[in-house]
């Protein structure tokens, strides 16, 4: 099992990849042996991220395409079949990991908009991925599944509702493909981070040094989470050692929260 962790030949696909965690991810699985296809949306900003990551990967010795919109849209991921098919014939690995706005209301100040937006976000982006790559994958009789939850999912949150009923149906999505994909060799998982080390951006109070503070004093740990700590995580999962390992939870959130 000495090349466990060894993914050359395969090809993985991270949707929100230009910056932050999945960034982190698909540099690592680069860096062990994939062929990765970055996604970000189409902004001149996320472009440029995007392919600023392509680079680093490429550096790896790996192929690398940048395929930009966003994942929530069915044009996006039409476009990312074609080229990806073009490209390397399919997708071993698929990361779904949303990579959007933040918003922070309770419930009267919730809109319409902002709950179609976080469920397509965070649950039917997911979904749209699965329907394109998973035939690929049956064929192949291998592939691997992951979705970057997080702990809203289980706890709930007053103030994010339509996040929180995203990623507690994404779960739920991810629990049902398990049980209806294992015997075709394809495994499907939850990443759960905590308060992760990174920028929301966008003026967000979770940028701010106390928040961050308080964030990093209630971890068992003590300080907040790396981006590659979550992408280790996710490189076990994709690996020939976590084939019995399906329909469940890594959480990598510094340990239980303190009380206080």
């Amino acid at each position: 099992m000495k090349d466990a962790l060894d993914f050359a030949g395969k090809t993985a696909l991270v949707t929100g990849s230009g910056r932050n965690i999945g960034r982190a991810i698909v540099l690592e699985l680069a860096a062990r042996g994939a062929n990765v296809v970055v996604n970000a949306r189409a902004t001149a900003e996320d472009a440029a991220e995007a392919e600023a990551v392509k680079r680093e990967a490429e550096a790896h010795g790996v192929q690398a395409l940048v395929v930009a919109g966003d994942a929530a849209e069915p044009g996006t991921i039409a476009r990312m079949k074609e080229l990806t098919q073009a490209r390397f014939g399919r997708v071993d690995i698929c990361v779904s990991n949303a990579n959007g706005r933040m918003r922070r209301e309770g419930f009267f100040d919730t809109t319409d908009e902002d709950w179609h937006f976080f469920l397509n976000q965070q649950l039917t982006a997911s979904w749209y991925l699965a329907k394109a790559f998973v035939p690929g994958m049956r064929e192949a009789g291998w592939g691997r599944i992951i979705h970057i939850n997080g702990p809203a999912g289980w706890t709930g949150s007053s103030r994010s509702i339509p996040l929180a009923v995203g990623k507690g149906g994404l779960h739920v999505l991810t629990k049902s493909l398990a049980a209806g994909l294992g015997e075709y060799g394809i495994t499907v998982n939850d990443v759960n981070p905590g308060f992760v080390d990174i920028s929301r951006g966008a003026g967000s109070s979770l940028d701010d040094v106390g928040v961050r503070d308080r964030a990093a004093a209630a971890m068992p740990i003590r300080r907040l989470i790396a981006p590659e700590e979550i992408a280790w995580a996710c490189a076990y999962l994709c690996s020939a050692r976590s084939g019995a390992v399906t329909g469940t939870v890594v959480d990598v959130d510094g340990g239980p929260q303190l009380p206080g």
